[in-house]
This record gives C-alpha cells, sequence and structure tokens, in this order.
C-alpha cells in the first residue's frame, strides 16, 4: 500500500493576459506559486510517499529562468520526490526548457527531490510502480498510453501501479472538451483510450489535462488544478483542490480531496426588475466577496431595466467592486431607461427650452416602430440626462 499526492496543471508562470492591470496580472502569477506550499502542508500533514504532477508544471516550454528558479526552490521545500510529466503546454520535445543544461542545474541545486519523467518507461520506487505517458510535443495523435496496451505486467511485482497521463479521456461530452487557457475545441490529439488498457493490472491512473476535478473511473481521476484559473463553466464543475490518494494492488484506490486555492472565482447572475435591485446586488455581492479584496475574480452577468439615474449608480459602484477584484468579467444587458420623473425634467425644463424641445423629440422617436431609431433614441436621451446633471453639479 501507498499513499501519494495527485495533482496537475500548475502552469506556473501563466501570464493572465485577459487581466489589463499589470499588478493585478503579478498577483495571480504569484498565487499559482503560493499554492505549492498549500501542497507541501498536505504531504507534511498526510505523510504522503511522493507527489505525482501529471503534465503542465509550467505554462510554456520556454518559461523564465525566474519562475523556474522559483518553481525549485518551492519544490525542494515540499520534501517527498516529485515526479512530474511534460503536458501539452510544457511538452518534453525538441526545444523545451527540460532538456536545457541550466534548468538542470537549477533542479539539481534547488529541487534534487524534482524528477521529470520524460520517457515512457516505467520508474521503480520503493513502494509503488510509475508508469508514466508524457507529452513530446503540444499536440500528438498517438494516444500517450499506447505503450501500455498489450504490456507485459506480469513481470512486475506486488507494488501498487500508477498511470500518470496528460490528455483527453474518451467520452468526455463535448461541452467539456476545452482546454481552459483558449478555451478552443481539443479535437482528436492527446486523446486517452482508458478502455485500451488492462485495467485489472493497474491500480491508479492520475490524469491532467481537465482543469476540474472528475472521476472518470474507479480507478481514474482527473485533480484539476490547484489553483483555480477560470470561472466555473457550470454547478458541477470544482476546481482548486489536489488528490489524497491510498493505492493498493489489485484493490480500488481511496481518493481524499484536498482543497488548496488561495484565489476565489465567482460567477454570478442578476437581473433588475425595479431600482430598488440595485440593493439587492449590494447584498448578494457582499456575501459572495465579503470584505476582501485583491483575491476575488468574479463573472458577472447583469440584465433587467433600470432608470437613468439608477443607470449612474451602477456605474458607480462597478467601478468600486472593479477595484477591489482582481477581475471583473462584466457582461452588462442592463436596458437604461428613463422614467417619468426623468422625462419631465428634460421635456419639461423651463431653463432651457432647447434641451426640452430636444428632448421631447427624443421622447417621441424612443417609441418608434423603428427599433434602430428607438434604440438611438434612448440613447441620446440617457447623454442628455446625464449633460443635465454634470451642469447641475457645476453650477451647485
Amino acid at each position: 500500500m501507498v499513499r501519494f499526492l495527485h495533482t496537475a496543471d500548475w502552469q506556473l508562470g501563466k501570464p493572465y493576459g485577459r487581466v489589463k492591470d499589470q499588478e493585478k496580472q503579478a498577483r495571480l502569477k504569484q498565487l499559482r506559486f503560493d499554492v505549492i506550499e498549500r501542497l507541501a502542508e498536505v504531504v507534511q500533514r498526510e505523510k504522503l510517499e511522493f507527489v505525482v504532477v501529471a503534465g503542465d508544471l509550467f505554462d510554456s516550454i520556454e518559461p523564465t529562468r525566474a519562475d523556474v528558479a522559483q518553481a525549485c526552490s518551492a519544490i525542494g521545500a515540499i520534501g517527498v520526490p516529485v515526479l512530474a510529466i511534460p503536458g501539452n503546454h510544457d511538452h518534453g520535445g525538441a526545444g523545451s526548457f527540460w532538456h536545457e543544461a541550466w534548468f538542470k542545474n537549477y533542479k539539481d541545486d534547488l529541487a534534487p527531490n524534482l524528477q521529470p519523467l520524460l520517457e515512457r518507461k516505467p520508474l521503480h520506487l520503493p513502494g509503488a510502480l510509475i508508469l508514466p505517458c508524457p507529452l513530446n510535443r503540444q499536440a500528438d495523435t498517438e494516444d500517450p498510453l499506447s505503450w501500455l496496451q498489450n504490456y507485459k505486467f506480469d513481470q512486475f511485482d506486488q507494488r501498487p501501479r500508477v498511470v500518470v497521463a496528460h490528455g483527453s479521456v474518451h467520452g468526455f461530452g463535448a461541452d467539456e472538451l476545452f482546454d481552459s487557457d483558449d478555451e478552443n475545441p481539443l479535437t482528436a490529439t492527446n486523446r486517452l483510450n482508458l478502455a485500451a488498457l488492462a485495467i485489472e493490472s493497474i491500480d491508479y491512473i492520475a490524469l491532467g489535462d481537465w482543469h476540474g476535478l472528475k472521476k472518470v473511473a474507479a480507478k481514474a481521476w482527473y485533480s484539476g488544478c490547484p489553483e483555480p484559473d477560470r470561472f466555473p463553466k457550470g454547478d458541477n464543475y470544482k476546481s482548486s483542490q489536489a488528490l489524497v490518494v491510498q493505492a493498493e494492488r489489485c484493490e480500488l484506490p481511496q481518493v481524499k480531496l484536498e482543497t488548496t486555492g488561495l484565489g476565489a472565482w465567482h460567477q454570478y447572475k442578476h437581473r433588475f426588475g425595479s431600482d430598488a435591485d440595485l440593493d439587492l446586488l449590494d447584498k448578494n455581492l457582499q456575501q459572495l466577496i465579503g470584505s476582501r479584496s485583491g483575491i476575488d475574480l468574479l463573472l458577472l452577468e447583469l440584465d433587467g431595466n433600470l432608470s437613468l439615474d439608477a443607470g449612474v449608480k451602477l456605474q458607480n459602484r462597478l467601478q468600486q467592486l472593479e477595484a477591489r477584484l482582481l477581475r471583473l468579467k462584466l457582461k452588462d444587458h442592463t436596458k437604461l431607461t428613463p422614467n417619468s420623473f426623468e422625462l419631465q425634467q428634460l421635456t419639461a425644463r423651463s431653463s432651457d427650452p432647447l434641451i426640452a424641445r430636444v428632448a421631447q423629440r427624443l421622447q417621441a422617436l424612443s417609441g418608434s416602430d423603428d427599433q434602430h431609431k428607438a434604440k438611438l433614441a434612448l440613447l441620446a436621451l440617457r447623454e442628455l440626462h446625464w449633460a443635465c446633471m454634470e451642469q447641475n453639479y457645476a453650477s451647485n
């Protein structure tokens, strides 16, 4: 029997190009390094024998030396062997950092416990047999598991047998065949055919590439990312964890989830039925992120109707919220329509008859059967309202 940690898809050095603020980019990048300390705490608390990283330790085949040095220092502190296979982001083929002398120097000096598994051949550990399936190119049409098909397992002793692979298993639904970085559907590359394996000869299959937690079969799991890197795709999507695995020859593995992530990625939808729902939005966001700043990311989807004044208040609140978040991804479909009081302020503006006449004309056009004209008229009314508000503020 052996106990170890299954993790994958660290993607150290991930640039987070969709985050425009460089300081926030740096914070998100650092979180991916910080989570290694959380993994080390799990290893030490659970007294695990080794760690398997099922691909994509780094985000690129050309990580910076600074990122490699920082990673090696953190891995060295884990204190047990860390076995890592190359994935599609950091494949082990020609031109990748795995073969560079400078990488080997950092590894030897800072992380002697890090053992890259660049070949498809068994690794004998005191408590387990590791069967690595590294990727040697970013997109491989050959099944990385193919070397284990028809393999003669009877040559091995009774140590637990652990397969480590990176790719997409046959049988995933079409909505799940996504790489979390670019959200492009995977095709026929890096596909893993688990059905072709002699599963009775294997005790656990540690998978990487899918960034969420997923039990594929009794002996096969995706651990997902230890640090989340995208907004949830559904209620069943779970990221931000690693797996403590207890494997024994000819027995089903025991798998325990350990939450590890530091950043919090949220998704929230809100519909405005009236201006009063602005306060409900504040209340629900308070429940979601509390008083935290600089650690949360939010995909916020807004819909419904607000008055023009409420629209101004909404924009002010969104600006304050964005400053607190590492990222605000906003999908705002809110319709801003002047209420009767706002229309009265514009169309009966005795102090400025020109604005009143323009507002009256725009009000008439806003009810046009021509949807394009009606939309433009509402936009113009909104701009006119805001301009008058600014004028009032300036005069006061």
